[in-house]
């Protein structure tokens, strides 16, 4: 009975490892592109937030975070993080007037975006109209959302974990 049981848990363990290299080389192969330069509005991830030319929006809360929109542009909405108050997300929408440095804005046609920022993207559906054009920064642990219906950005998500 204990050789069986000795059988057992060394061919469990080996299933184990085998599944653990495999995760490992997939996370290993995940698309990549450098996000650390990007900005949306001359704002960039993970720098010291400034609120001159915000107001806060006092339609969302969570603990740990407050969210501003631009006083300008009200589709500008800025992620901070309350202790450290250093930005964490942006979220554009509707406006076509800001400009981002990685030269995609709100109806830019998806073409350009592959374009300037590369095709190490993972694409996917979301609802019946949209897709999405996800790109990671896993270096530096960003994400990049770029939101299109039709093949033209309606949508641009940028967060650091």
């Amino acid at each position: 009975m204990r050789i069986q049981n000795r059988w057992i848990i060394s061919t469990l363990f080996l299933i184990l490892a085998i599944l653990l290299l495999i995760g490992l080389s997939f996370y290993k192969n995940i698309k990549t592109v450098d996000l650390s330069g990007a900005s949306i509005n001359g704002i960039h991830l993970n720098e010291q937030f400034h609120k001159k030319d915000f107001n806060v929006n006092k339609n969302i809360k969570v603990d740990r975070y407050t969210f501003y929109n631009h006083k300008k542009h009200d589709d500008l909405t800025v992620k901070v993080h309350k202790k450290k108050h250093v930005v964490k997300g942006i979220v554009l929408v509707k406006d076509k007037e800001i400009h981002t440095n990685f030269g995609i804005r709100i109806g830019s046609h998806i073409d350009e975006v592959i374009h300037n920022l590369g095709s190490d993207y993972q694409k996917s559906k979301i609802g019946k109209n949209y897709q999405s054009m996800t790109y990671r920064d896993r270096e530096h642990h960003l994400k990049l959302n770029i939101l299109y219906k039709d093949d033209i950005v309606k949508r641009i998500e940028f967060f650091s974990k």
